[in-house]
C-alpha cells in the first residue's frame, strides 16, 4: 500500500469526514460564551471517542485556571523508531454574532450545493475534522504503509484566546515532537510557515467622577484620556522593521502572494510594520457621570525584525504621558516573530503533498502569515511547524462562514500524503 491508495480511501469514505466536520460545527463552542466550558468538553469528548475507538491512547489535560480540557491522542504506529509528528487544531470558535445576519443557521452543519455551512467550517472545525479523520486512517493502515515513529493529535480548546493551554503543556513537557502540522485555513497552494508576534494589551486608565454638567471644569474623564491613547496608537505605523536576511525569499514570495492571491498589495506593508486594532473600549457608568475608569483592549502584531519589547515600551510611554497612573497588562504570553525553515522536512513534505494532490499547474510555495496562531508555541520549543488547511478566507470570523466539501477532502488528502512522506523517509 502507498499514499495514493490512502487518497482513494479518503475519497471513498468522504461522507465520514463530512459527517465528522458537521458534528463538530453543531457544537456551539463559542469563545467566549456562558456555556463555553460545557461545549468545549463536548467536542473534546467526541474527538476522544473517535480516536480511542481507533487505537489511540487518550489523555485529557484540565487547566488549573479553568475547566478547559486539552485532548491528546497518541500512537506509536508500528513501534519502529522514527520521528514524532504532531497534528494540531483548535476546537473553539469566535461568537456567531447576530443570527439575523446569517442566511442559514450558524450551527446547522448543513451541506448545501457542495458547501459545508456554519461557524467554524473554515476556522477551523473543518480542518480539525480532517486531521482527526486522517489520524485514524494512518493508525488503521500503519502496518501496510510501513510508517515509522509516532503520531499525536492535539485538540486545543483556546486558540482564539492565544493558545494558553497548549503553551502550558509544551512548557510542562506534556507535548513533545519533532514537527507539527496545524490545520488552520490557508490558501490551497500556499502553506504558512512563519508569523508575526502577538502583543495584546489591556490598558486601564483612571479618572475622577463628577456630575456630567460640571465637566470639563470639574472631574477628569477617563474616556477622554482613553481617546487620546487610541489616537496615539496610530503612530505605531511610522515604525518599520528590518527583517533578517534569511527571510528574504519568504518575504518576496509573501509579497507576491498578498498582491496576486489576496488581491491587495497594500497588505505587504504589514510584513514590515506593526498592525494595531483597538478591539474594545469601555468606560463610564452613565451619560451624566464623568467616567472614572476606562479600559482599552488593543491587538498589536509585531513584524519580523522588531521585538515585542519595543512595542510594549512604545505603548507604555504613550499611555503614561496621558495618564501616569494607568495600568498596562499583557493579555497573552510573550512571543517573538517566528518561522520554520523552507528546507525543513515537514515543509517539504506538505509542499510535495500539495503538488501531488492538486497537480503542478499552479506554483506551490510557503508564505508568512500577517496574523498569529498556536504555531509560535511549538516553534518556541524547537518544533518545526507549518499551517495548512481548508477554508474560505472571506468568511472567517464573519457571517455565513463555510467551506467547500471538495476543499475539505483535498486537504485531508494533503494531510495524509504529507504525513506518510514524513513518517517513511
Amino acid at each position: 500500500m502507498d499514499a495514493s491508495m490512502i487518497r482513494q480511501i479518503i475519497r471513498s469514505r468522504k461522507q465520514e469526514l463530512v459527517d465528522l466536520a458537521a458534528a463538530f460545527i453543531r457544537i456551539p463552542s463559542e469563545n467566549p460564551s456562558v456555556d463555553f466550558e460545557k461545549w468545549s468538553a463536548e467536542i473534546g469528548f467526541q474527538i476522544s471517542r473517535y480516536l480511542g475507538a481507533r487505537g489511540f491512547k487518550i489523555s485529557e489535560h484540565e487547566s488549573n485556571q479553568n475547566k478547559l480540557v486539552t485532548v491528546i491522542g497518541e500512537t506509536r504506529l508500528n513501534r519502529i523508531p522514527g520521528p514524532r509528528l504532531l497534528l494540531c487544531g483548535h476546537t473553539d470558535v469566535v461568537p456567531a454574532g447576530d443570527p439575523l445576519e446569517w442566511t442559514f443557521d450558524p450551527y446547522s452543519g448543513e451541506v448545501r450545493d457542495g458547501m459545508l455551512l456554519g461557524r467554524g467550517a473554515s476556522d477551523m472545525k473543518g480542518g480539525m475534522a480532517a486531521l482527526v479523520f486522517v489520524a485514524g486512517l494512518l493508525q488503521e493502515f500503519a502496518f501496510s504503509l510501513n510508517l515509522k515513529g509516532s503520531l499525536a493529535l492535539i485538540a486545543s480548546p483556546d486558540e482564539e484566546d492565544g493558545g494558553i493551554e497548549v503553551a502550558s503543556l509544551l512548557e510542562e513537557g506534556m507535548i513533545t515532537g519533532d514537527a507539527c502540522l496545524i490545520g488552520e485555513p490557508t490558501h490551497t497552494h500556499h502553506p504558512n510557515i512563519g508569523e508575526k508576534a502577538m502583543a495584546w494589551m489591556q490598558i486601564t486608565i483612571p479618572g475622577e467622577a463628577d456630575h456630567g454638567s460640571r465637566h470639563p471644569v470639574s472631574g477628569v474623564s477617563a474616556v477622554k484620556k482613553g481617546a487620546t491613547v487610541v489616537q496615539g496608537l496610530a503612530r505605531l505605523w511610522d515604525y518599520t522593521a528590518t527583517p533578517p536576511r534569511e527571510l528574504q525569499q519568504l518575504l518576496y514570495h509573501t509579497e507576491w502572494f498578498l498582491a496576486n492571491r489576496q488581491g491587495n498589495p497594500m497588505l505587504a506593508h504589514l510584513l514590515y510594520r506593526p498592525s494595531f486594532n483597538t478591539g474594545i473600549m469601555r468606560g463610564g457608568t452613565k451619560v451624566n457621570v464623568v467616567a472614572d475608569s476606562c479600559t482599552i483592549e488593543v491587538d498589536i502584531r509585531v513584524p519580523f525584525g522588531m521585538r515585542p519589547e519595543f512595542v510594549y515600551d512604545f505603548v507604555r510611554n504613550l499611555v503614561h504621558a496621558v495618564s501616569p497612573d494607568a495600568v498596562i497588562e499583557p493579555m497573552v504570553r510573550h512571543n517573538n516573530p517566528n518561522w520554520t525553515s523552507e528546507n525543513s522536512k515537514i515543509v517539504q513534505a506538505v509542499e510535495e503533498g500539495i503538488r501531488t494532490v492538486l497537480g503542478k499547474g499552479e506554483p506551490v510555495f510557503s508564505v508568512l502569515l500577517i496574523g498569529s496562531s498556536d504555531a509560535s508555541h511549538f516553534r518556541n520549543h524547537g518544533i518545526d511547524t507549518i499551517l495548512y488547511g481548508p477554508g474560505i478566507q472571506d468568511t472567517i470570523h464573519g457571517y455565513d462562514e463555510q467551506v467547500s466539501v471538495e476543499n475539505l477532502v483535498q486537504c485531508a488528502e494533503v494531510f495524509a500524503e504529507a504525513a506518510i512522506r514524513y513518517l517513511t523517509e
